[in-house]
């Protein structure tokens, strides 16, 4: 999550802001009358179109690259068209109010752009990548918690007693929390005030109505996150805080009491769409925690982290990871691998730590992306990558000059990634971002290209963070 500014005179800015929104709010969307309930088509959509303009003019700060002037039209419709599925009869114009400016921190802390917000510290481009490639995933979530607000019913006083309960153990809890030497803080939080800021994190936290802390977790949920908040208090307090909301959304994410499952598939999650959770992001990249899903599978691309030792791995561009059997994985040769892979019909990539190299099996092919992101990437079409291939395709690569994943790093210095092109024995294509390699593995992001499209992209054209107009590159 994005570095916090001094969290005290955040949180009462935050209070005078939602009492003024409060007072826009009942101008904008009240009923005629104070005691009725809000029911008719015209009010959602007063509500509707407030959420939208405050969700698109929070994310126009967030100053990405890729949103650029039609992209941002068509999500100010997206979202607007969402919440006015919903009417807000449940919510008072007073609640409304403080959704809206629940609405504007949510952009800020979990549509990360480092580079933008502290400048001296990372350079410009340093989230752009991640958050292009999780967008979606980050407004499916976004969506998923404000159908979760706007239909919130009001608590019984089961459910008061029950928060209430969950909200006391938290509290106590963080209270004591070690500080440990050298902990995170905020850079206007002086140590002898971190353990304040930390209460007032927590505070706006559980009074947040996108927050999943906002509703009482059912008794198996809450044993979950008790357990995880817990283990992650060996971290301090600062981790400990904001690793809140990824500890939230594991234990909310099933209804069962496994600790060691929370974050594994298949998921509990009822949606107001149609889409199936896949995992969860714990934050970084581009991106604060949030669910990812099934129809951003392919954009997204696969994280991978393929192993030459221990579990002897390979790679399909299609099915993913493919572990090798121990018969196969016992004295392992690239021959045995490569006929496994023949007589299984699937597989793609091995890869071989002693020649620091990539393989290709089952006939596939493999060739150099001469491009520097994912955003130059995504301009090639698939006509120009099957030409590449025809013409550079071979059977390895070296990737020796890759860094070792682990060790000192300086922001802001260019490590030598690089992309490749892989085009399987069925004529399927993926392009992959080589990222680094240590103690056996190698770390890449792969990508799937869709059969039938030219290009593969969120939107074709980047806009200068000075400009505004499009351009053929994001800024470096």
């Amino acid at each position: 999550m994005r570095a916090l500014k001094n969290i005290s005179l955040i949180f009462l800015f935050c209070i005078v802001v939602g009492l003024a929104d409060k007072t826009k709010s009942q101008e904008l969307i009240a009923p005629k009358e104070q005691n009725q309930t809000i029911t008719t088509r015209f009010d959602t959509n007063k509500l509707a179109d407030a959420i939208a303009d405050r969700f698109i003019s929070a994310m126009q700060n967030r100053n990405y690259s890729f949103l650029v002037k039609d992209k941002l039209e068509s999500l100010r419709k997206e979202i607007y068209d969402f919440a006015a599925k919903y009417p807000p009869t449940q919510m008072s114009p007073a609640e409304q109010g403080v959704l809206l400016a629940s609405v504007d921190r949510y952009v800020s802390d979990y549509f990360l752009n480092r580079g933008f917000d502290f400048p001296g510290d990372f350079p410009r481009d340093f989230d752009m990548e991640g958050a292009y490639l999780k967008f979606q995933d980050q407004i499916n979530t976004f969506k998923w918690k404000l159908w979760l607000a706007i239909t919130r019913k009001p608590p019984s006083m089961e459910q008061l007693k029950q928060r209430q309960v969950q909200h006391d153990w938290l509290r106590k809890f963080i209270a004591n929390v070690p500080i440990r030497p050298g902990d995170w803080r905020p850079v206007d939080v002086s140590p002898d005030d971190i353990r304040k800021w930390a209460s007032a994190h927590l505070e706006q936290e559980l009074a947040d109505p996108l927050s999943l802390l906002y509703d009482p977790m059912t008794h198996s949920q809450f044993e979950v996150f008790k357990q995880w908040m817990k283990r992650s208090a060996a971290n301090g307090l600062s981790n400990t805080v904001t690793n809140i909301p990824v500890r939230a959304i594991g234990a909310r994410a099933h209804n069962h009491a496994d600790v060691e499952k929370a974050y594994s598939y298949p998921f509990d999650i009822e949606l107001p769409f149609k889409d199936e959770v896949r995992s969860v992001w714990g934050g970084g990249g581009g991106a604060g925690t949030h669910l990812v899903f099934a129809s951003n599978v392919q954009f997204r691309g696969r994280d991978v982290f393929l192993d030459s030792h221990g579990y002897r791995q390979v790679f399909d561009i299609v099915q993913g990871i493919l572990r090798l059997p121990p018969e196969v994985r016992d004295g392992a040769t690239d021959k045995s691998i490569a006929d496994w892979t023949k007589k299984q019909n699937k597989g793609d990539i091995d890869y071989n730590d002693m020649t620091a190299s990539l393989l290709a099996l089952r006939s596939a092919k493999i060739a150099e992306l001469k491009v520097a992101n994912w955003f130059e990437a995504d301009r090639v079409s698939n006509a120009e990558l099957h030409k590449l291939i025809t013409e550079y395709g071979r059977t390895s690569i070296s990737v020796k000059q890759l860094p070792p994943m682990n060790g000192f790093r300086r922001v802001g210095v260019s490590e030598p990634r690089f992309f490749i092109v892989v085009r399987s024995r069925e004529r399927r294509l993926a392009v992959i971002d080589l990222r680094n390699r240590e103690f056996g593995q190698i770390n890449f992001v792969g990508r799937l290209r869709s059969m039938d499209s030219t290009v593969n992209t969120l939107t074709i054209k980047t806009r200068s963070a000075t400009d505004g107009v499009g351009s053929s590159a994001p800024p470096n």
